[in-house]
């Protein structure tokens, strides 16, 4: 049987197969910080870096301003 490796948040339990999808959780629905809009992309609220799409931008507050890590699963 194959063991996979997922990541388990460690505020509500939900469980993701990539770590981008993990820390966009992260941002959505455990932190204060969201991004903010601008007419040519999204900017960070924290470092005011800036990227074109919401997904990406979520990813980068997750991974760099929330300090809690995923919690890895192996599931049977």
């Amino acid at each position: 049987m194959v063991k996979r490796i997922v990541l388990k948040c460690e505020v509500c339990g939900e469980t993701f197969n990539s770590n981008s999808l993990y820390y966009q959780h992260k941002v959505l629905q455990h932190s204060e910080y969201k991004p903010i809009v601008k007419e040519d992309g999204y900017e960070c609220p924290v470092c005011h870096e800036k990227r074109r799409g919401a997904a990406s931008m979520l990813t980068h507050i997750g991974l760099h301003h929330i300090t809690n890590k995923p919690i890895r699963v192996e599931l049977q």
